[in-house]
């Protein structure tokens, strides 16, 4: 026995009880441990265990009840006191028997809903309504009643259903899941992948897929199963191809907090096109930038989109190629400018913006840099009534001229190309009347500009080449 367990003896009385297929009062005396649980407390859970089991799930007799005390007397000893090989025995204790009850919570809610659908099949053919369709509302509504019983999500309620369903004809592998070697996600993933196969082939596709799931994640599981049924039916391969593509889905909205959230999934061909796309634009961080794996892929999609919109290919509305549209009282600009002029951090100007709504002015700032500005003019309840033909404030011969000096982004260390970049005011920004001149423009990332114009980051002159720096620490 490995130290640590002469006080908690009731992990093994859980297996032992696994094992022997019921709790009794005699296992309980069996454990023998002289632990918290022994005496009192341990006639107290024979006799609740005690009892005729044919009196229902709820008797006292019932596996139900037993699976209560055993946990309860898991549950009393102390995780301090154990020692680590205590503990790494019971973690995989419970991790096993984790996936066996869920193994039986599938069973059972694919049992309820197969009840609820037999039944209503049998009262539609008795009243000659749609039997289908009978069937199908009463699986939802005992997912929904169970979702609401059990506090599960709608989701979790039809993943247990689905999978309690899909194990149903296949008793090899139901009986792997029933005994904790197959977690839940890689039991779907193996039924769904063997209804599609018959004879030799499935039995093939069984053993392994087996040996597979005891080495592998769901994810790179989820692999294994498709490479195998495309390695044995190329064309039940395509049909489960089709099957993910019409549950693509993608969704963009902002939040009450200002943020824009974008959550989506793609399949096959599409699924590649935009991982390769988001990654080609996922940037190494530069020297003093430490990012998440979350954040440099919010960077490179926003990246992503820039280049998108720069390349005019994207679709145009009434003729006007798709751009980022801000809305600024000129009075308000002329204000922060007096305000920064006389060393204050701005003025507290507004910006209206279709999508993220109100955003402050010092957001916006380096955009004014490299933008198209038009005159828009309103009356005194701000409907336009008149709007001006845009100019560009980058003429194309500064922008040569930049590209040729800079290549890309000035800071140090960063690598992002001339497309990626902006054009950015240096000493004299545009919002304080600031030209722009190759004095003082550079090219800057997206991450750098920013850096630039809130961060305190810093330009310093090598010769004739601008370069950017973080501010001294």
């Amino acid at each position: 026995m490995p130290p640590g367990w002469a006080r908690s003896g009731s992990a093994l009385l859980g297996l032992a009880w696994e094992r022997s297929g019921g709790y009794t009062a005699e296992n309980d005396d069996a454990s023998g441990d002289g632990g918290p649980d022994s005496g009192a407390d341990g006639d107290a859970g024979a006799a609740e265990a005690g009892g005729d089991p044919d009196d229902g799930a709820s008797s006292p007799g019932s596996p139900a009840v037993a699976l209560e005390s055993v946990l309860d007397r898991l549950l009393a000893v102390e995780v301090a006191d154990l020692d680590e090989s205590a503990i790494d025995v019971e973690l995989e204790a419970v991790e096993r028997a984790m996936r066996r009850l869920d193994a039986r919570r599938c069973r059972l809610a694919s049992a309820k809903t197969a009840r609820r659908a037999d039944q209503a099949q049998r009262d539609a053919d008795a009243t000659g309504q749609d039997g289908r369709r009978a069937r199908q509302r009463a699986r939802r509504q005992a997912e929904q009643e169970m979702a609401d019983q059990h506090r599960w999500s709608a989701s979790d309620a039809k993943r247990a259903t689905n999978v309690g369903d899909q194990l149903g004809d296949d008793g090899q592998t139901q009986a792997a899941f029933d005994d904790g070697r197959l977690p839940p996600r890689h039991a779907q993933l193996l039924a769904d992948t063997l209804k599609h196969l018959h004879g030799d082939q499935r039995e093939q596709a069984r053993r392994r897929l087996l040996d597979a799931a005891a080495e592998q994640d769901a994810r790179e599981f989820g692999r294994t199963c498709r490479r195998v049924l495309a390695s044995l039916d190329s064309a039940a391969a395509m049909r489960g191809e089709q099957r993910r593509h019409q549950r693509r889905r993608a969704s963009v909205h902002t939040t009450e907090d200002g943020m824009l959230a974008v959550s989506g999934q793609w399949s096959g061909v599409d699924g590649e096109t935009v991982a390769t796309a988001i990654e080609a634009f996922r940037q190494p961080d530069p020297p003093g930038v430490h990012r998440t794996a979350e954040q440099r892929t919010a960077d490179a999609v926003v990246e992503l989109a820039r280049a998108a919109l720069r390349a005019g290919e994207a679709p145009t509305v009434h003729g006007v190629r798709p751009h980022i549209s801000v809305l600024l009282d000129h009075e308000a600009i002329l204000a922060d400018a007096a305000a920064v002029a006389d060393g204050q951090l701005g003025a507290p100007v507004v910006a209206d913006t279709p999508w993220m709504g109100p955003l402050p002015f010092a957001e916006i700032r380096r955009l004014l840099a490299d933008a198209g500005v038009a005159r828009l003019l309103v009356d005194p309840n701000r409907v336009p009534v008149e709007a001006g033909a845009e100019t560009r404030n980058v003429p194309a011969g500064l922008w040569r001229t930049l590209v040729a000096r800079d290549h890309g982004c000035i800071a140090d260390g960063c690598t992002a190309r001339v497309g990626w970049c902006d054009v950015m005011h240096l000493e004299h920004p545009y919002h304080l009347q600031g030209r722009l001149s190759p004095a003082n423009a550079a090219l800057g990332c997206r991450h750098h500009h920013r850096a630039y114009d809130l961060h305190g980051w810093q330009i310093h002159w090598d010769g004739e080449r601008p370069r950017l720096r973080p501010p001294p620490t």
